[in-house]
């Protein structure tokens, strides 16, 4: 796996970079186009100008002919005009596509994670391969951002490239009468020894441009670090949720060491030592470089001129041309090695995108039931996660109607979120098989079997959107059965307040009007996005955790009542929360320890009452709390 500092081939570059074109390209279509059109406007306006200017200088020089002086002048305003208008529609459409580039790379990269495993995504090496990538954007713009930019700056150079050879063929076709002192300048070592001269320098000053850019990218690992530390650390001041503990505890000191004692980016870091020791040498040389290379070729210009083999009009073309030449040289191997050592960074990119799908898809359809009759049998089923080796689910083997409340408790740690993980196929087990309607899930038609779930998980997140398309889960919104969905959900008092009803924006991000919503409300607006699906499957993964018993049971309670005939599966550590199901599992170490009812797993010796006995008291605490406050 590349990462993306180091020194790519020329040839694995240019697949590389032919890939990444091809790829953004298919994104955004008619952008490289624009850009080859934009670039071939641009030297054609520049030469046709450097041209026509020759042609005035001439004239005004020689017989300055009312007519000649006439023509070209008006060849001037017209080509100036038309290729102003062309430059400008076609600078416009090109910005415009442009403005489109990062959405094109971000959802290049969002579609990937939408239709890679889930075991994936939550995999941390993946996360910090794409971490990488992000943060090598963000600092130096490196990866496909650099594409857009090198491409731009390639075809410029290459068309100006081949313009100038046109313009400036003449000054050496252009013969030194054999009279004159000076003949020497039609000798071909006299030519040679100039363009030797000129193509030296111009290999010389991108080499050192080039070896500039090697050593900046090669201090990718130290400015990502950077980047890390202060986007974390250099934004706790402004952040209102963190402002209490940042004033209660010495977190200034800690986010003053990491922003400052690296050093990264500021006075005495690494990136000022590395301008300091090669940088400005390297620039001073490539300078004088260029500015040596355009005196050679005022002087070679200048005395064939004197010499007799040309006009003063042709002066100011072949000089400015051979200069175009020259930069336009410079300029394209520039961008060649910038696109070279870019490479490397796309490299990682495609190091990401090429990650396979393992997880098998399935081409069963799955059957749509109306009476919503689904039965579930885990078969044995064992699970660990990537990268680990403890087992989260050991021989695991239980069945149940659809139709039915089970409850899933345990500690945390004890399985029960992965049991869920597995049903919903997020994952697929190691050993042993899962079920429904006898037949394995992995046959099914992935997208389908995940269809018949609806879930709120303990981490669920609602957008800082409309509250309708935070129900929908859309843009679209049946807003009479949103509505009921948010009334089923105990939401309907707070929903009559809200003079927006469906229409109101949830948080401030994107409207000053926006509403900010209590623990318990954003609980609420989920079972209600769940209950919008309408799945036959219905699954609550502990998503009260931050709430007190008491509001927890509460919510369970008025969920019970809505769920209807779905199969409602409960997860939480809370057992009062679960009294109601008709069976309940108790998981620990990975296993399936007891099942029952609430009153049977009470009635045994086992984990089950354990647990109650020690969290009882909490439920009578709380409940003794409750009435309390009605006396005061």
């Amino acid at each position: 796996m590349s990462t993306g500092s180091e020194k790519i081939s020329w040839p694995a570059a240019v697949k590389i970079n032919i890939r990444a074109i091809r790829l953004l390209a298919s994104k955004n279509k008619s952008l490289f186009p624009c850009a080859v059109l934009k670039a071939l406007a641009d030297t054609a306006s520049s030469y046709t100008a450097l041209f026509i200017m020759g042609r005035l200088i001439g004239e005004l020089a020689g017989e300055r002919r009312a007519e000649a002086l006439t023509f070209w002048s008006l060849a001037a305003i017209l080509s100036a005009a038309a290729f102003g208008i062309a430059g400008g529609l076609l600078y416009h459409a090109y910005e415009s596509r442009n403005a489109l580039f990062w959405i094109t790379m971000e959802r290049i990269e969002e579609e990937k994670f939408l239709t890679m495993d889930y075991c994936d995504v939550e995999d941390q090496r993946i996360r910090d391969l794409y971490d990488q990538i992000q943060q090598n954007a963000g600092w130096s713009g490196w990866g496909f951002a650099k594409i857009s930019w090198n491409f731009e700056n390639f075809v410029r150079h290459f068309f100006m490239l081949a313009g100038a050879v046109g313009l400036s063929a003449g000054l050496f076709l252009s013969r030194v009468p054999k009279e004159s002192k000076l003949v020497f300048l039609n000798h071909p070592l006299t030519v040679f020894a100039f363009f030797a001269s000129m193509i030296l320098i111009a290999l010389i000053a991108p080499r050192q441009e080039a070896k500039s850019s090697e050593k900046y990218a090669s201090l990718a690992d130290s400015a990502r670090l950077g980047n890390r530390l202060f986007g974390h650390f250099g934004y706790l001041r402004p952040d209102a949720d963190s402002m209490a503990e940042y004033r209660m505890y010495p977190q200034a000191k800690i986010a003053g060491y990491y922003a400052f004692k690296e050093r990264t980016f500021f006075v005495g870091g690494i990136f000022d030592r590395q301008n300091k020791s090669g940088l400005v040498f390297r620039r001073m040389f490539k300078v004088l470089g260029e500015k040596t290379l355009l005196g050679a070729i005022y002087l070679f210009v200048c005395l064939k001129a004197y010499a007799g083999a040309f006009g003063i009009g042709e002066v100011a073309q072949y000089v400015g041309a051979v200069s175009k030449l020259i930069l336009s040289l410079m300029g394209f191997l520039t961008t060649a090695n910038n696109l070279r050592i870019n490479a490397g960074f796309v490299e990682k990119i495609f190091d990401f995108l090429d990650l396979p799908n393992r997880m098998y898809q399935g081409s069963l359809t799955t059957e749509k039931r109306r009476d919503r009759k689904y039965n579930v049998e885990f078969r044995n089923v064992s699970f660990r996660y990537p990268n680990t080796e403890r087992w989260a689910l050991k021989n695991v083997s239980v069945r149940f109607e659809v139709g039915n409340k089970l409850a899933v408790v345990g500690e945390n740690g004890s399985g029960k979120s992965t049991f869920i993980k597995l049903l919903c196929r997020l994952y697929d087990p190691q050993e042993g098989e899962i079920l429904l309607n006898g037949v394995d899930i992995k046959k099914y038609r992935y997208e389908e079997y995940m269809a018949i779930f609806s879930v709120v998980f303990q981490d669920f997140w609602l957008m800082a959107h409309r509250l309708g398309q935070n129900v929908a889960g859309s843009c679209d919104v049946d807003e009479e059965r949103a509505v009921k969905c948010l009334e089923d959900a105990g939401f309907k008092e707070r929903l009559q307040e809200l003079p927006d009803g469906l229409d109101t924006w949830l948080y401030k991000d994107f409207d000053e009007d926006g509403i900010q919503i209590s623990g318990g409300e954003r609980q609420k607006i989920a079972i209600a996005r769940a209950l919008y699906k309408d799945a036959p499957f219905i699954i609550l993964d502990e998503p009260t955790a931050s709430l007190d018993p008491v509001a927890e049971a509460e919510i369970y309670r008025k969920f019970d009542e809505i769920s209807g005939d779905r199969t409602a599966i409960y997860i939480s550590h809370r057992l009062s929360s679960c009294r109601f199901c008709k069976q309940i599992l108790v998981f620990e170490d990975g296993g399936i320890v007891q099942r029952g009812s609430h009153e049977e797993l009470l009635a045994a010796r086992g984990k089950y009452r354990e647990l109650w006995e020690a969290q009882a008291k909490y439920y009578e605490k709380a409940r003794q709390y409750e009435k309390d406050k009605k006396y005061l």
